[in-house]
C-alpha cells in the first residue's frame, strides 16, 4: 500500500465490535481518503464460510455502532468502510449493503481502480458516480 500512498489510521487486527463473534478484519485503514477493512485470506475457505463472514459485516452495518468509531469525521456523514478481500480465490459472496472488493493484491486493486477511474473520466468528465452512495477515492 505504501508504494501508492501512506495509509492513515492503521489498525492491525481491528475489533470494532469489541465482542467475540463479531467482525475481525486483519487491518483497518484510511487509504487515499477512503476507509477500508481488509481481510487477507491465504487459505481457501468454503463459499458458505466466506458469505458468513460478509454477513457479519452486514450485521455490523445494520447495528449503526460503526457510526461512532473514533476515525469517523465529525463534520461529515459517517462512512461504512469497503471490505477488501485479498485472496487468490474469487468467492461468490454478495451484499446489497456493503461494498466488497476481491483482489489478489493491492497492486491489482490499484490497477483496477486506475482503469475504471480513467474510463469514468473519459465517459463523463464532470460526474463521478458510485453505487448506493458509496464513494471510493483511489486516484
Amino acid at each position: 500500500m505504501c508504494t501508492y500512498s501512506t495509509p492513515k489510521q492503521v489498525i492491525v487486527e481491528d475489533k470494532p465490535t469489541r465482542r467475540k463473534g463479531g467482525i475481525e478484519p486483519d487491518l483497518f485503514c484510511i487509504f487515499k481518503g477512503s476507509p477500508f477493512w481488509i481481510e487477507i485470506q491465504r487459505n481457501q475457505y468454503s463459499e458458505q464460510k466466506m458469505q458468513a463472514k460478509i454477513n457479519l459485516y452486514e450485521e455490523f452495518f445494520f447495528s449503526d455502532e460503526w457510526k461512532a468509531l473514533h476515525w469517523q469525521l465529525e463534520d461529515r456523514s459517517a462512512l461504512f468502510p469497503s471490505v477488501i478481500l485479498i485472496t487468490p480465490v474469487r468467492y461468490a459472496v454478495t451484499s446489497d449493503h456493503i461494498r466488497i472488493i476481491q483482489v489478489a493484491s493491492i497492486h491489482e486493486l490499484m490497477e483496477k481502480y486506475k482503469s475504471s477511474h480513467k474510463k469514468q473520466r473519459e465517459e463523463r468528465p464532470k460526474v463521478v458516480s458510485s453505487s448506493n452512495g458509496i464513494k471510493i477515492n483511489l486516484t
